[in-house]
């Protein structure tokens, strides 16, 4: 039995998400050792451009994962899909397509036994932050996860001290007014709304640069 999980965030490279999957994995129909969930990846600024996807779970990847419907598997579903957008390889539209995705090997180390996405700077991970709570938080202030564990996978699950630049980078964002903290919740500020326009332009500029790799490929 399938049921509708979604996660709302940002990407690495500015793109606000929702990621809708019809949860949980399970194997494909098409008889092969792969194991497949099918989902929306959309743009949340509120346009209509989207990329319908079929993550393909891979028997190796299966095998480390503590079951298919376990919070480690959606953290990697929602993760892989983050990176996929952000090293262009999925094309954002206005009809559906269904775009396959390899959540394979080249995502998990199996040296460190653990999954790797970006080994992202500390600069970054206030960035990311702060186009976070710009992004979900906005003008309703409506409290955002400054620890949530998928995003610290996502920014570099090999850095054990990844939650602790999430926390500073809050303090430092609420130390210039750019957000109110409340426990482990960060609330948008007019501060950090005043930097719209900033952050609208990295959404765009990522855009244009999807656009224009994927329309090259088209030739």
């Amino acid at each position: 039995m399938t049921t509708e999980k979604s996660f709302s965030g940002v990407t690495l490279h500015g793109f606000p998400v929702r990621i809708e999957l019809q949860w949980p994995f399970h194997r494909s129909e098409g008889g092969s050792d792969w194991y497949v969930v099918h989902g929306t990846v959309r743009l949340a600024d509120g346009g209509p451009l989207h990329a319908d996807i079929a993550l393909n779970l891979a028997q190796t990847i299966k095998e480390v994962l503590p079951s298919l419907d376990s919070d480690l598997a959606f953290w990697v579903a929602v993760n892989t899909a983050r990176k996929a957008l952000d090293d262009k390889q999925l094309e954002l539209l206005k009809s559906g397509k269904r775009q396959p995705v390899p959540v394979s090997s080249r995502s998990f180390s199996i040296r460190d036994q653990r999954f790797s996405f970006w080994n992202a700077t500390p600069p970054q991970v206030e960035e990311f932050l702060a186009r976070k709570v710009f992004w979900l938080s906005g003008s309703r202030r409506e409290p955002e996860m400054i620890c949530d564990p998928c995003d610290a996978q996502y920014l570099g699950a090999a850095d054990p001290n990844m939650v602790d630049k999430l926390l500073a980078a809050a303090r430092d964002l609420a130390s210039r007014g750019m957000v109110e903290l409340a426990g482990d919740y960060a609330r948008a500020t007019d501060g950090l709304l005043a930097r719209a326009q900033e952050f609208v332009a990295a959404k765009d500029h990522a855009l244009e640069a999807l656009h224009l790799k994927h329309a090259f490929e088209r030739g």
